[in-house]
């Protein structure tokens, strides 16, 4: 009877340890499950914080280059229109004096005498009064200026009305004037639209003008804008 009591018991404590053994199992299983399901977690939200910063400074670059883009964009407009003002600044247009002064002449009469012997591209040496001379009547105080930036080309006597200037204006257009007082620049200067080339100090003068596109004498009426 002792001897079954006993087997018994030790059946018992076996397995009571089994259940122990197993219960321990299971909780470091269960403890080794939540300890890897918060490291996870933690990377999963590391890895979202990290991705949502990425995002922010991608955002942020992004919007910092095209703003950089933008800059340019806006650099390069300007940069356009500037050239566009220095450029128009180049076309030989507007009255070329300054003060009192008056058109005598109608330069289209001019072309019907001048070009049948001479052609449209005669040099002022065979051709003294060119097709298309404007010609102007200035007074005592009046200053006679280029009508376009460029640079003097020529500077020298003239037979008929004392000095010419030649300026080229690099965009296809010269201008030539035609003054019997001494030019106020010399050739290589480098004028600006309105700089006195001519200053009259006789009571009374005539300014002969002229306006070339590719070697070609044109009508100076048809550059020349009058405002105000």
């Amino acid at each position: 009877m002792n001897k079954s009591n006993d087997n018994n018991d030790k059946k018992g404590s076996l397995i009571m340890y089994w259940l122990l053994m197993l219960t321990l199992i299971f909780l470091v299983v269960n403890i080794v499950l939540v300890v890897s399901f918060v490291r996870i977690s933690s990377d999963f939200s590391s890895l979202k914080n990290t991705t949502t910063i990425q995002n922010e400074e991608y955002e942020t670059e992004i919007e910092n280059l095209q703003q950089k883009v933008a800059l340019l964009a806006e650099h390069v407009s300007i940069e356009n229109e500037n050239k566009s003002i220095e450029e128009a600044k180049k076309n030989p247009v507007g009255i070329p004096v300054s003060g009192q002064a008056e058109i005598i002449n109608d330069p289209e009469e001019n072309t019907e005498s001048t070009t049948e012997d001479t052609g449209e591209n005669a040099s002022f040496e065979d051709n003294l009064l060119n097709p298309y001379t404007l010609e102007i009547s200035v007074s005592k105080g009046a200053k006679i200026i280029a009508t376009g930036n460029g640079i003097v080309s020529e500077v020298k006597e003239d037979d008929l009305y004392g000095y010419l200037v030649k300026i080229d204006h690099e965009n296809g257009y010269e201008t030539v004037y035609r003054y019997d007082e001494e030019p106020k620049i010399a050739k290589g200067d480098e004028v600006l639209k309105g700089q006195m080339i001519f200053e009259v100090t006789k009571l009374k003068g005539t300014l002969a003008y002229h306006i070339l596109y590719e070697n070609t004498y044109i009508n100076p009426f048809d550059m020349i804008e009058i405002s105000g």
